[in-house]
């Protein structure tokens, strides 16, 4: 197991008062895996990618275990966090034209984590950027390594980006909604290229998205995030094929299908509760069809409803998958619609 993290809550304080924003969220990750993190805007996908890189503020209360190769880096201080940054662990954020600095040439940027985490000489550094620029398909490499973000388009930033974060061949790779306002060629491009690296160097990947069209296209399990919660995992085409969660079965009916007709796709009613405003039992309870009443006062527990499928919902405690089955039907009749 490359990345195991186990119970990790986060709490970030607003005026004066502590808000939990991630509640005991725990995954896996495995060398040569793709996993994907999915969500609405707030669910807290990119507060659990920042968490994992220790990226967060100093008043910020992080408990639980993250280990990165049996190792507790979630006890670790900043200082030797940093030797774990860009060597062993690696993030794309989602901006590429904020996240680069507009002073700095494109080459220099690159060349940052090769001066902190190598020996290499100036000279073989140059060579390993050029070599990098090449490696995530940029033209001209050798001209480009000294020209500026401003000069580049969105998708080369992008490249940019990716050539950064490979830069010392880092075991995990942590994408932030990677290919958030590329156009649709340019986005494929970088999937293709991420497989790519993946296979070549058998790292792990987290891939945070709302598109689930791109979970289909990478991923290899997804983890379901709600409310700063995790409430269903299971391998890509399980959690496709057989959504368990209200949520997930919403989200499922909001992506249009080849050969079906419909007049307006499916949505979610409601907004996600703030993390000062959660709701004493299922956090998805009052945007839910199917909530019961237990589902108003008690939090339901992660079930397993089969093989490497578990989800948090009270239709499958105990018995749960006889009272989903007998609702008719695997997906909410009136919950998601407009």
């Amino acid at each position: 197991m490359l990345l195991d993290v186990k119970d990790v809550s986060l709490s970030l304080k607003r005026e004066g008062k502590y808000s939990k924003i991630l509640d005991q969220v725990s995954f896996h990750v495995n060398n040569g895996e793709t996993v994907g993190i999915v969500g609405e805007s707030g669910c807290g996908k990119s507060m659990t990618a920042l968490s994992l890189m220790r990226l967060l503020p100093d008043k910020a209360k992080l408990d639980g275990e993250i280990r990165l190769e049996d190792e507790l880096i979630s006890s670790y201080s900043n200082r030797k966090m940093q030797k774990i940054r860009g060597n062993q662990a690696s993030m794309i954020f989602q901006d590429p034209l904020t996240s680069l600095n507009p002073l700095h040439t494109v080459g220099k940027q690159i060349e940052e984590s090769l001066l902190l985490h190598t020996s290499l000489s100036k000279q073989e550094r140059r060579k390993r950027v050029i070599k990098l620029l090449n490696d995530v398909g940029l033209p001209r490499a050798d001209e480009l390594i000294d020209e500026y973000p401003h000069q580049l388009s969105g998708g080369m930033r992008q490249r940019i980006m990716i050539a950064m974060a490979m830069a010392c061949e880092p075991k995990l790779l942590i994408c932030d909604e990677p290919t958030t306002a590329l156009d649709v060629t340019v986005q494929a491009q970088i999937l293709e290229l991420m497989n790519e690296l993946k296979e070549r160097t058998r790292m792990g990947i987290i891939m945070i998205t709302h598109d689930l069209g791109v979970v289909a296209e990478v991923c290899d399990r997804v983890i379901v995030m709600y409310a700063g919660k995790v409430v269903e995992t299971a391998p890509v085409e399980e959690l496709f094929e057989n959504p368990k969660h209200p949520y997930t079965k919403g989200l499922m009916q909001s992506i249009p299908k080849l050969g079906i007709r419909k007049q307006m796709l499916g949505s979610i009613a409601g907004t996600v509760p703030s993390p000062e405003n959660m709701p004493a039992g299922c956090r998805f309870a009052d945007r839910c069809s199917q909530a019961m009443d237990v589902c108003k006062t008690n939090v339901p527990q992660m079930t397993q409803v089969k093989k490497n499928h578990k989800t948090a919902c009270w239709l499958y405690e105990n018995k749960g998958v006889k009272k989903d089955a007998a609702a008719g039907s695997e997906q909410p009749k009136t919950a998601f619609y407009l």
